[in-house]
């Protein structure tokens, strides 16, 4: 859904949908912009699921940072929860699976290893939360940040100095544990695929 305002998603709401965006790569569309789950900062409705895609060019990449999450509370693990997002390598929700959120973050970034990112938004719970806000940008592959000692394949932080880069776990395979540690108070989401 489209908000007016400050809190406008910038990607194309599909037709016949509530809140499935795309955005597309082009010479004439703008290379990076926002976008928001239902409502924000307003609770986000029950019972809704919204899909955002995003299509770069050829030799770019995707970069998605979540500067805030604010879900259901509950627990750290994300494995039982109602509200999540579900990020997803690819074009579709069958493509590997980068990283799962929940619960509430800020500064979470996410890097695709491709010109493809799928990204899920499901909430099922009775008492939905805030929701999410976030920012992307389509990089050239050249462009990309070559610290790669600093980025940690399935490792979800709060820590800006640290991405995701997918895929962490496979589409194929299943993520046999998902635990929370704490890392100087901020929650941090390891998928283990159990290699």
């Amino acid at each position: 859904m489209a908000h007016s305002g400050l809190f406008r998603t910038s990607g194309q709401l599909l037709p016949g949908t509530m809140c499935d965006h795309q955005f597309i790569s082009s010479q004439i569309t703008k290379q990076h912009g926002r976008f928001y789950s239902p409502h924000y900062p307003s609770s986000y409705p029950k019972n809704c699921r919204c899909t955002y895609l995003f299509r770069a060019r050829l030799k770019e990449r995707v970069r998605v940072v979540f500067e805030e999450i604010s879900l259901q509370k509950g627990d750290l693990s994300c494995l039982n929860k109602a509200d999540l997002i579900r990020i997803h390598d690819g074009t579709q929700s069958q493509a590997p699976i980068i990283a799962v959120l929940c619960n509430e973050a800020t500064e979470i970034e996410i890097l695709s290893t491709g010109p493809n990112l799928y990204i899920e938004f499901v909430a099922n719970s009775e008492w939905p939360g805030q929701g999410f806000k976030a920012a992307f940008q389509f990089q050239p592959i050249d462009d990309i940040n070559t610290e790669v000692d600093k980025t940690v394949p399935g490792v979800v932080t709060s820590n800006p100095r640290y991405s995701v880069i997918g895929p962490a776990v496979s589409a194929t395979r299943n993520c046999n544990l998902v635990r929370g540690i704490p890392i100087n108070g901020f929650p941090i989401i390891v998928l283990d695929n159990g290699d």
